[in-house]
């Protein structure tokens, strides 16, 4: 399934409600950020990169791209933190709490099972939405 969250800037308030739900459902430290650029607010979480440089630096595998997702797999990270200096955008962060890395996987398991995203479903005014894309089909080969 091919999916993505997306952002509606001019419904965003900047009231921080996704970053904190994120927070609360993932170990204390969230996987998404609000950022103000002249008067708007923008959301931003991981791009879900088609080669991501986290997963090629995580030496035990902990991170790995399944389907469309770049997915952490937490009991296995070990905490050496190589993912955060590799990923360009910042988006893998140590939790401290943990001793692990926490990145966004767009709740991977949450939206298997038919739910939204903590983030998604957390936004007071509708500026998150869970958009899902149908696959176009290949054309066959002449």
């Amino acid at each position: 399934m091919k999916y993505k969250i997306k952002h509606y800037p001019e419904r965003c308030s900047g009231c921080g409600e996704c970053v904190k739900a994120c927070a609360e459902n993932h170990e204390g430290l969230s996987n998404c950020a609000i950022y103000e650029i002249e008067g708007k607010f923008y959301y931003f979480s991981c791009l879900q990169c088609k080669r991501p440089q986290c997963a090629s630096v995580c030496p035990v595998g902990a991170i790995e791209r399944e389907g469309e997702v770049v997915r952490l797999y937490p009991e296995l990270c070990v905490g050496c933190r190589n993912c955060e200096e590799a990923c360009p955008f910042g988006v893998p962060k140590f939790n401290k709490k943990t001793g692990r890395i926490n990145k966004c996987d767009l709740c991977l398991e949450r939206v298997k099972a038919g739910l939204l995203p903590y983030c998604v479903e957390a936004c007071p005014n509708q500026a998150l939405e869970l958009v899902k894309e149908t696959p176009k089909p290949k054309e066959e080969e002449k």
